[in-house]
């Protein structure tokens, strides 16, 4: 086995895939240094100890579990119940308490050496018993912990929890803020509903010329990332820009194909559409600047020649950027030939750990079929055309099969005298 497979089979033992194209990648994305999509955000405990990002949710029931992890790049929004008795709970029951939502410090990264990023307060509001709001100034919401009010209402109750993570593209939490509502609870209810949120934005960079769709697998519903080429490999050197990336037309579409420009949809990642435009024969003039008009609305003006493989490849990374397979030729005939359908095939498959496999972009094809009458025979059988483009998401993902290390085995040599005088 060499070097190369076995520091695969290191970092992913039971693995779907190792890619030969993109393990030295692979090795650098995947180390320590950054949470990966779909792990739990890592927490500061007391004597900085590490510990688990928690955010209430419902479980099983309507009623809160408050053990549940927060996953890096996973946007949630959950409601949920729990049971307060006001005399014994009103004043020390930490859930109900701003502070247990406020105090918290999350780690950048999951190496030893990550920074500690502290929650900051970004907004209280207090709700009133009729159900206006009005935001509290920051400072002053220090003294604004329960207290019992009277024998049937308890004051600066936690009513919901909004919390915004930024990161940056290395996946690495760069700033956490949290929004608080207040209220009072009556004891009629008898439970509370509170309402827990978490939202993930990436860092504004000036540098960085597109939001990325995964770290390091693309996350379902996330624009594709595409470029194009502006240097042979191997020198091969990307760029890209947010409007020219793969995209379609409107999915509610209904335009004259011949008049532009087009507003156009990005492709998202696992989303199958198709869209199109209506083509007015009357106004054709020429066939084949016609085919080329048609087909400059499919793909669209400046169109990627290339395709991320993951959902965080960097631009200089050649081998992380797979070429988009076109065979359509425009050939001068005496037929002329008009596109009809522009489909794109992305195959995907998942990359990495069992536990938390990434998925991978490994193959973009693009397929085109035309008329095969003439132009003349198109006019005679209507006035109008329906052009169309969609786009199909293809799982061929090898049966993921756990993988274990060898049993080791005892090669040991005994001294020649090892059993004197016995023998």
């Amino acid at each position: 086995m060499s070097l190369r497979h076995m520091l695969c089979s290191i970092l992913w033992r039971g693995t779907h895939s190792c890619s030969p194209l993109s393990n030295k990648r692979r090795l650098i994305t995947l180390s320590a240094f950054s949470h990966i999509y779909g792990v739990a955000i890592m927490s500061v405990e007391e004597e900085g100890k590490r510990g688990i990002f928690y955010l209430p949710a419902s479980g099983i029931s309507v009623d809160c579990v408050d053990q549940s992890p927060a996953a890096f790049l996973v946007d949630r929004r959950s409601r949920c119940s729990r049971r307060v008795v006001l005399k014994e709970e009103c004043s020390s029951l930490p859930p109900i308490s701003k502070d247990t939502y406020t105090n918290i410090s999350l780690y950048s990264g999951e190496n030893e050496d990550a920074t500690v990023v502290p929650v900051e307060m970004a907004a209280v509001m207090l709700q009133s018993s009729d159900g206006t709001q009005n935001e509290v100034t920051i400072g002053e919401e220090e003294n604004m912990k329960p207290y019992l009010m009277n024998p049937n209402v308890c004051a600066n109750v936690v009513l919901k929890v909004a919390y915004l993570v930024k990161y940056n593209k290395a996946g690495q939490v760069v700033n956490a803020a949290v929004h608080l509502l207040l209220g009072n609870f009556n004891v009629t209810p008898f439970t509370l509903e509170q309402e827990f949120s978490i939202k993930f934005i990436q860092e504004e960079n000036n540098n960085v010329p597109f939001h990325y769709s995964g770290n390091p697998g693309y996350i379902v519903g996330h624009p594709i990332l595409s470029g194009q080429e502006i240097a042979e490999y191997p020198l091969l050197d990307m760029v890209q820009n947010p409007g020219d990336t793969l995209s379609i037309l409107p999915i509610s579409a209904n335009q004259n194909c011949m008049n532009g420009p087009h507003q156009r949809s990005p492709v998202l990642f696992g989303v199958d559409s198709i869209s199109g435009c209506t083509l007015r024969l009357e106004e054709v003039a020429n066939c084949s600047l016609v085919s080329q008009i048609i087909i400059d609305v499919l793909r669209g003006q400046n169109h990627p020649q290339y395709v991320a493989t993951f959902g965080n490849s960097e631009l200089q990374n050649s081998l992380d950027w797979l070429p988009i397979k076109r065979s359509y030729n425009q050939r001068a005939s005496q037929v002329c030939s008009i596109p009809l359908l522009l489909h794109l095939e992305i195959e995907w498959t998942k990359y990495g750990s069992l536990w938390n496999p990434q998925t991978q972009i490994v193959s973009v094809e693009e397929v085109i079929q035309t008329n095969t009458t003439s132009l003349a025979g198109f006019i005679r059988g209507s006035d109008a055309l329906s052009i169309r483009s969609s786009v199909s998401f293809k799982d061929i993902s090898a049966a993921a099969l756990p993988g274990y290390r060898a049993t080791p085995t005892i090669d040991a040599n005994l001294p020649i005298n090892f059993f004197f005088p016995f023998v």
